[in-house]
C-alpha cells in the first residue's frame, strides 16, 4: 500500500503533498469474513452533521472515495482478521467476545475525554482531519497494543496519529486540485465533542470497508 516507512508525524506527509502519489487501497475480497476495530462511532454526533458541508466540498475531487456522514467514526485499534494468543508454544484463535473482554478491562477506569479537530491533513492513501485528544486516544491504542495478542500495525503504537478519516484516494485525477483546496481550507470546522464511550464493531470485509456491520460492545468512559 506505500512505497516508504510509515510517518510518525503529521507534519512529514504535509510537508511533501506535492510530490506523493496517492496509493488507493486495493478491494478487500473475502467470503464472509469479518474484522475487528476499536473505535469512536460519530454518526450520529454534531461532528457528523457540521461535516456535512465539508463532504459537499471534496465531493467535488475525483480522486477521494468519500466516508459517508452517517457512517464517521474515528479507529483507536484495527485488530487482525483472526488475533491469536500464544501458550506454551502454540498460538490459538481468540474470539471476539475476548477481545471484547479484555478491551473492558482497558477502558474500565477511563475518564471521558474532548476531541477537537484543528486541521486538515493526508495520507498518500487517505485524507483526514487531525484529532487532538490531549493524547487519550494515544495512551488507549497503546494499551490495547500491548495486549499479547494484539499486533501493531503500521499506524500503531509509537506511530500512531489519531485521526478522522474523511476519504480514501482511489486514483490520482485532480489531486492537484484537491491539494491546493486543502491548502486554501485547511480549518475543517468541525465541532470539538466529549468522547464518552467506544466501541468493538465487526467490519463484513466484502463490503470493501463500508460501514461497520455489526456493533460488538460498547463502553462507557
Amino acid at each position: 500500500m506505500h512505497d516508504d516507512r510509515m510517518a510518525s508525524d503529521p507534519d512529514e506527509y504535509w510537508e511533501r503533498r506535492r510530490e506523493i502519489t496517492p496509493s488507493p487501497n486495493p478491494p478487500v475480497v473475502a467470503d464472509g469474513d469479518q474484522r475487528l476495530a476499536l473505535l469512536v462511532d460519530l454518526a450520529e454526533s454534531q461532528v457528523s452533521s457540521e461535516y456535512r458541508r465539508l463532504h459537499a466540498r471534496l465531493s467535488e475531487f475525483r480522486c477521494l472515495k468519500l466516508m459517508p456522514p452517517d457512517e464517521l467514526h474515528l479507529t483507536v485499534k484495527l485488530f487482525d482478521h483472526a488475533p491469536t494468543v500464544a501458550t506454551e508454544g502454540d498460538s490459538s484463535p481468540i474470539s471476539a467476545a475476548q477481545i471484547a473482554d479484555s478491551v473492558a478491562g482497558i477502558v474500565d477506569d477511563r475518564e471521558p475525554f474532548t476531541i477537537e479537530f484543528p486541521r486538515l491533513n493526508l495520507f498518500p492513501d487517505t485524507v483526514y482531519a487531525e484529532v487532538d485528544a490531549g493524547g487519550a486516544l494515544t495512551d488507549l491504542n497503546r494499551a490495547v497494543c500491548d495486549q499479547p495478542w494484539t499486533t501493531t500495525g503500521d499506524r500503531d503504537g509509537q506511530q500512531f496519529i489519531p485521526h478522522l478519516t474523511l476519504g480514501y484516494f482511489d486514483g490520482a485525477e485532480e489531486y492537484d486540485q484537491l491539494i491546493a483546496f486543502l491548502e486554501r481550507h485547511r480549518d475543517p470546522q468541525l465541532p470539538a465533542m466529549t468522547v464518552e464511550e467506544v466501541a468493538i464493531v465487526a467490519y463484513d470485509l466484502t463490503s470493501n470497508w463500508g460501514s461497520a456491520a455489526t456493533t460488538i460492545q460498547t463502553y462507557s468512559l
